[in-house]
């Protein structure tokens, strides 16, 4: 299909597969909360949205470092095999740092200096993302898993003045760095010079949808088996 519509490499088809399957929900959630959604269908935009991301992202790397000399088949099978690596233990790393810090929390008296405390939490919340980066894994899914452990263990083992800083601090950050990538996107557009190709424009957004249709719908059925509060029609069109 690619051939058809324009000239793409094997590689290079999946490497925009999986950086187009990233989901941007920032402008989707904000009108989710003016018109009071239900939770249901906001948590697994939400949910979605993250870990989508995040696999994208390591798929992509996993992609993108694809050795053109070897067979087809052998380079999607490294690629599979290393998406797979790099998920597992980026997973892990962010796993043992909010088991490390839910346990500090726990046994090792914070609470009396809240700034130390909070200062402990953003250590590591970030240290994960620093340390899987460093070793060539995925920081941002590090980072998704720590954040992830933490909502279930380290929060609740923080004082309440801190726990309200943590929420509003870290919030603050993700709408500042959120609004700073969308700033820095829309003035790289006039940075460079553009090959529209209206072609290969449609076809992925047909594709787009065909792929999520054939995800959601199907997956949905799957999960209200074993799900007390079912997702209805509705929000699965909303998801698609």
């Amino acid at each position: 299909m690619a051939d058809v519509v324009y000239p793409f490499t094997l590689k290079e088809s999946l490497s925009f597969g999986a950086l187009i399957s990233a989901v941007d929900p920032v402008a989707t959630l904000a009108i989710f909360q003016s018109i009071d959604v239900h939770p249901t269908l906001y948590m697994l935009v939400f949910g979605e949205s993250v870990l989508n991301d995040a696999v994208s992202i390591v798929m992509c790397d996993s992609v993108i470092n694809f050795d053109d000399s070897t067979s087809t088949a052998w380079a999607i099978t490294l690629g599979v095999g290393s998406f797979f690596v790099k998920f597992t233990v980026s997973s892990l790393v962010g796993v043992i740092f909010a088991l490390a810090l839910a346990i500090i929390l726990k046994y090792v008296h914070l609470n009396k200096v809240p700034s130390l405390e909070f200062c402990t939490v953003g250590l590591f919340a970030y240290g994960p993302y620093f340390l899987a980066d460093g070793l060539n894994y995925s920081g941002i899914m590090a980072i998704l898993a720590s954040g992830i452990v933490m909502s279930h263990y380290a929060h609740f083992n923080l004082s309440p003045v801190t726990q309200i800083t943590v929420q509003q601090t870290f919030r603050t950050f993700a709408f500042l760095a959120e609004s700073m990538v969308f700033a820095y996107l829309g003035m790289a557009i006039f940075s460079f010079s553009h090959s529209f190709k209206p072609a290969f424009v449609i076809w992925t957004l047909i594709l787009c949808l065909v792929g999520r249709a054939i995800n959601i719908f199907p997956i949905s059925v799957i999960v209200n088996k074993f799900r007390e509060h079912q997702i209805d029609f509705k929000k699965q069109f909303v998801m698609w």
